[in-house]
């Protein structure tokens, strides 16, 4: 399985997701923060040459966001929207752990120096956001309404990245995806190149998990991400390593639970997450090690059952004939994923207790 781990959330599962914490500030309901899986050292280095530059707290922003760049550079080059494939979702090709079945990403890194622009269409309802990731991780514009918006970076270089709401089970949804894509434009005034710097990989890897341990305890992504001047620069660590991509928490919450063992059925009861259109919420699960193991992980709009009132119970494991049932493998895990929050709601909102019924 080629499964290569650039960072937490994306470059470009842009995921743009993570091992994240919950929105609660009990560090019980974090989870367990697993080390990266291992890089193909030799591939990124394939085209490096002489001393390898290290990798500090000073430069590590920098440094994952040097790297994410570089994975999309390489599939499509510069100042050029690269729309990742819709369809079936390949469980063999993950290129990032903790990738998420909600959405379809579309990238491009591009030379901010002379200016650039983004028109967005209408999109009929369906969500669709642009964010403009720095060369530095942060993210001081974030676009939602259809229109053209002028592009601004104190970096030379940054990444837009575009996500688009999608019922992945759906094939017919893939020509709604195809036409908005269609009609999103960007328009770059400089053509210089982003060069990736010969980084000493297994540094950044070390410096990567450690702050992924040392983030995920806090049991929460809040404030891990957002603006210049907005974050304080060890959350801003914390939130580039687990989670590189992660939309700032006005955009997006994740809430992350423990690690479970693979032996009977759980059942856990949900309030109704709080969000605004035309956000949405979802629960992807994952393995010990953060992968999608299976196309059937997924919960959401498309094929879940809800309560009137919007609340609805989900079951993990061999739990017979039950709706929102989930498979489960050894050291399971889940992100409930919520889309446009409701910021003040989400103070007393709590992923709840797994119980074990069988």
């Amino acid at each position: 399985m080629k499964k290569l781990c650039i960072a937490l959330v994306t470059s470009l599962g842009i995921a743009l997701t993570a091992g994240c914490g919950s929105s609660t500030e009990e560090a019980a309901e974090a989870p367990a923060a697993a080390p990266s899986a291992a890089p193909n050292l030799a591939e990124i280095h394939a085209d490096d040459a002489g001393e390898k530059i290290g990798v500090t707290l000073d430069n590590y922003e920098v440094a994952e966001s040097d790297l994410a760049f570089y994975n999309v550079t390489k599939l499509v080059g510069m100042n050029t929207l690269f729309h990742f494939p819709t369809g079936t979702f390949d469980l063999d090709n993950q290129t990032v752990v903790r990738m998420n079945r909600d959405t379809y990403y579309s990238a491009a890194v591009i030379d901010t120096t002379q200016g650039a622009t983004l028109t967005i269409p209408e999109t009929n309802g369906r969500y669709l956001s642009v964010m403009v990731v720095q060369n530095d991780h942060y993210i001081d514009q974030v676009f939602l309404e259809p229109g053209t918006h002028e592009i601004t970076s104190d970096t030379d270089f940054a990444m837009v990245a575009m996500r688009i709401r999608a019922n992945q089970s759906d094939p017919e949804d893939n020509e709604a995806i195809a036409a908005l894509r269609a009609g999103v434009k960007l328009e770059v005034g400089g053509n210089a190149s982003h060069v990736r710097p010969n980084y000493d990989m297994e540094q950044l890897v070390a410096l990567r998990d450690e702050l992924t341990v040392e983030g995920t305890k806090l049991g929460s992504l809040m404030g891990m991400q957002g603006a210049h001047g907005t974050i304080e620069p060890m959350m801003h660590l914390y939130g580039t390593a687990i989670g590189w991509g992660l939309l700032p928490d006005a955009q997006a919450q994740y809430l992350g639970s423990p690690k479970f063992n693979n032996d009977g059925c759980y059942m856990a009861s949900y309030a109704a997450p709080p969000f605004n259109d035309p956000g949405f919420f979802s629960i992807t699960m994952y393995d010990a090690d953060g992968w999608i193991f299976t196309e059937d992980g997924i919960l959401n709009e498309f094929n879940m059952t809800l309560n009137e009132d919007g609340s609805f119970d989900a079951y993990f494991g061999e739990c017979g004939d039950v709706d929102n049932n989930l498979p489960t493998v050894e050291g399971w895990n889940y992100i409930l994923r919520i889309y446009e929050p409701k910021l003040d709601e989400l103070q007393e909102f709590r992923l709840p207790e797994m119980m074990k019924i069988s």
